[in-house]
């Protein structure tokens, strides 16, 4: 691949008087300044060469032949996970209401504040399974980890619904009385049974919902010419799963819970949740995984430490300055690709000292 490269004059200007109590005579250098992209880059020593986006298998290692995996087989055994989240939570959040009231006899104030938390967790929980997986577990085991707590919340509310020592007594429980609110409420230790197992499952959706459809995307090789079409039917087909669980839940599940009774309809939940599992995991072998880049807080927090230690460095007191994350077409974090460079924010460039230099040769504008 070709190299663009700045290089310094043969003679540097002297430093302005006003930045001679910054910069010593004796941190005047020669500035050499290279905008390298070349694919035969070497890393730090005893770093070795490593491509950042390149697929690996469930134990971390490269995978020889990519044939055998990924592709469009890999992703059936990934949609059914996100259409059977999709169906617990709506189908939660339109029961979970009526079943509190008519069933655990609380108002419906209280009854639509706790499932407003329950929603609220499974929001706000995401950023938490997102970073995750990005930094630490991977998409493959974040997923794993939380949808099977997902199942221990929805198989906790079903026996709720089932079994009568999570109830109150209901007879003499007729419409009239639970209008009036004459029907005998639900103990305290009952509603914190069917508190704690509802947050559970709220809080199963954290490893889910940020990571299903990127772990579906990465089943599709980046290199391919079809890479873009193949990733555009992917996510038509995802949120089409998306939109089948929830019409599901609203229809479906609805009609159980009036034919059959509450334990059937959360059952019903349940299940589908369970044999998603079940699928996800019969399709371990076909997977490919990208590493985990480690956590963004501590690289943010490296720069800002390094940016106030070096505040008073002067310019030419470094003997190369980049403007790049890395030479080369690879990032150093694994897992991650590099942010390819476009035309735009040309602007950029005016920070750049460019009247000290020559161009030998075009560069990349920079991002």
């Amino acid at each position: 691949m070709g190299t663009g490269e700045i290089r310094s004059p043969q003679s540097v200007p002297e430093t302005p008087a006003s930045l001679d109590g910054i910069c010593g005579a004796s941190q005047r250098k020669k500035l050499s300044v290279y905008f390298i992209e070349s694919d035969n880059r070497r890393m730090a020593p005893g770093r070795g060469y490593t491509g950042g986006t390149t697929p690996v298998n469930i134990h971390g290692k490269p995978i020889p032949d990519l044939s055998k995996t990924g592709g469009w087989i890999a992703a059936l055994f990934i949609f059914g996970n996100e259409m059977a989240e999709r169906m617990a939570y709506f189908g939660l959040s339109v029961n979970m209401v009526a079943f509190m009231f008519y069933v655990m006899h609380k108002p419906f104030s209280s009854s639509s504040n706790a499932v407003n938390n329950f929603l609220g967790i499974s929001q706000a929980s995401s950023v938490l399974g997102g970073f995750l997986a990005d930094a630490y577990l991977g998409r493959y085991w974040t997923i794993t980890i939380f949808t099977t707590i997902y199942l221990a919340g929805l198989t906790g509310i079903t026996l709720c619904a089932t079994m009568n020592i999570f109830m109150p007594n209901q007879k003499q429980c007729d419409q009239i009385a639970l209008l009036l609110g004459n029907c005998e409420p639900a103990k305290s230790w009952q509603m914190i049974y069917l508190y704690t197992v509802l947050y559970i499952t709220g809080f199963g959706a954290a490893g889910i919902r940020p990571c299903v459809s990127s772990f579906g995307a990465d089943q599709f090789d980046e290199r391919s010419k079809d890479y873009k079409a193949h990733l555009d039917r992917f996510f038509n087909f995802f949120y089409l799963s998306v939109t089948i669980g929830a019409i599901v839940a609203f229809t479906l599940v609805v009609f159980i819970q009036m034919k059959h009774g509450w334990g059937s309809a959360f059952g019903s939940l349940a299940i589908a949740m369970g044999i998603s599992n079940m699928l996800f995991f019969l399709g371990t072998p076909l997977y490919r995984h990208r590493l985990p880049g480690g956590s963004p807080l501590t690289r943010v927090a490296q720069v800002l430490v390094a940016a106030f230690r070096k505040r008073n460095t002067c310019f030419s007191s470094s003997e190369y300055i980049g403007l790049y994350e890395v030479p080369g077409k690879h990032s150093t974090i694994k897992g991650s690709g590099k942010i390819p460079h476009t035309d735009s924010f040309r602007y950029c460039k005016l920070f750049i000292p460019f009247s000290q230099f020559r161009l030998e040769s075009p560069i990349h504008p920079i991002t």
